[in-house]
């Protein structure tokens, strides 16, 4: 049985010039995040953006067809939430937002938490995976809370690493240990208010800042403040990072597992009707 895992799609509303598509919104996968996931032995599909305003949309593809057709969904990185999906205003004028993205992942998320499939998010999805269960952003981290680490560089980007300690009792726990781990660190919010139902998993040591949250009343419901799709780029061994196998692997398990279960009450029904007939 091959898993089929949906990723987020990152919208593009402005394209540069150039490359051929001119005014034309575009859709994207980032490609580490494809290799990350297809690695392991599965199909990954990004899941479209679908624009209920568009002039050829005749029927709109219902959320609930979309998650029956998939055994997971994993969210990219990218654009800070918009505050207003969380009942905060701009922490400074002119800072840029998708609240476009975020309805069309927000859907997404509420389709799959409901048909109780897994979802794990990376860097963004774990910020919009509290904001969805009712938690707040910190904004920007260097300016908001003191005592903060570099989280962000823009000159060095993938190649920033620091430290990331799991929380006793917690999942990333049971599947990497206690040890202190190095993460890959490309974000300038974090979470702030964690949302209902909300566990913390992991933070960074020296400045306590969230970087894993999960939700312990679903089969698998995670996020991870790193870029686990990042690791085993060609870091120098004295910048050894976390082992993104482990990750995914768990993931997946919860993914086959809930696939076992549906496969197995299909054929139950299957066979039901045929000593009915």
């Amino acid at each position: 049985m091959t898993l089929r895992i949906g990723i987020s799609a990152r919208l593009l509303h402005q394209p540069p010039p150039g490359i051929g598509l001119p005014l034309k919104r575009l859709q994207y996968l980032e490609s580490n995040m494809a290799h990350w996931i297809m690695g392991h032995g599965v199909v990954a599909l990004m899941i479209p953006f679908i624009d209920n305003q568009g002039p050829t949309l005749r029927k709109r593809p219902p959320i609930h067809d979309l998650v029956d057709h998939l055994d997971g969904l994993v969210l990219q990185g990218g654009i800070d939430i918009s505050p207003a999906t969380y009942g905060q205003t701009p922490w400074i004028d002119k800072a840029e937002y998708d609240p476009i993205r975020d309805e069309y992942e927000l859907d997404l998320l509420r389709g799959f938490i409901q048909a109780d499939k897994p979802v794990l998010g990376i860097c963004r999805g774990c910020q919009l995976l509290n904001v969805y269960f009712g938690g707040t952003l910190v904004q920007d981290i260097p300016t908001q809370w003191p005592g903060a680490i570099l989280h962000n560089d823009t000159e060095r980007y993938d190649r920033l690493i620091h430290e990331v300690h799991f929380m006793p009792g917690s999942r990333l726990s049971d599947i990497y240990g206690y040890a202190p781990r190095r993460v890959t660190s490309i974000h300038h919010q974090c979470v702030d208010q964690l949302g209902q139902g909300l566990v913390l998993e992991a933070r960074s040591p020296i400045d306590l800042v969230p970087e894993g949250i999960r939700h312990p009343g679903h089969r698998f419901v995670m996020g991870v403040q790193w870029h686990p799709e990042f690791h085993g780029l060609g870091f120098d061994a004295a910048d050894t990072v976390l082992d993104s196998g482990p990750l995914m692997m768990d993931f997946l398990k919860a993914a086959l597992r809930r696939a076992g279960n549906v496969r197995r009450l299909a054929r139950s029904v299957a066979r039901v009707r045929d000593r009915i007939r």
